[in-house]
């Protein structure tokens, strides 16, 4: 996966990291508490509970990274990303808030995530390091999927948007080719 996808995916966890911590915390307690009465391996209960803590490190990390990345943006293109990630907004309503058209928008989001995966990389998390750390997560695995599935819809629809393009300019050529063979015609009859 490329940088622009892994900071679409860390933009897309921000919000939802602090309750996957906190349930990650519930279910320690549960199984720190549980373990009086656990019929199985006390060392293999110890590694869940230790495994579950890097898990929760790791999500805490995530938080910061995107928290201190999206500090060093610039002020326009961090409204940009936190309307669109942390207030899940459509791109039509950061247009309406903010006052300008949709086109705006979509350059201003397109370069704000440019700039946040190259702030990212400058501070050493490129996709090397992103896949270590977090490529055999759940919640990534489950974001990038999401990302790729909006990445082929996308794809779908400018190949679609291209295909009535041709087919709108082939359609007008073919009427400027009838309506000339007419008027050779009717100059014919002249």
């Amino acid at each position: 996966m490329n940088q622009e996808m892994w900071s679409k995916s860390l933009l897309a966890s921000y919000r939802i990291l602090p309750k996957i911590v906190k349930s990650i915390d519930s279910y320690t307690m549960t199984m720190a508490l549980g373990s009086f009465s656990y019929a199985g391996n006390t060392l293999d209960l110890m590694q869940k509970i230790i495994d579950n803590n890097k898990r929760k490190e790791a999500l805490i990390n995530a938080k910061v990274i995107v928290d201190t990345t999206l500090a060093d943006l610039k002020p326009k293109y961090r409204q940009i990303l936190e309307m669109k990630y942390i207030d899940k907004k459509s791109f039509e309503d950061i247009a309406d808030i903010l006052g300008i058209c949709l086109r705006t928008v979509f350059r201003r989001y397109a370069f704000a995530i440019k700039s946040f995966s190259a702030i990212l990389r400058a501070k050493g998390y490129d996709e090397a390091w992103l896949e270590k750390r977090y490529a055999r997560d759940s919640l990534f695995i489950r974001l990038n999927e999401v990302n790729m599935a909006q990445l082929q819809k996308n794809s779908l629809v400018k190949a679609n948007t291209c295909d009535n393009k041709t087919k709108q300019f082939v359609c007008a050529m073919a009427n400027v080719a009838m309506a000339s063979e007419a008027k050779a015609e009717s100059s014919a009859m002249i």
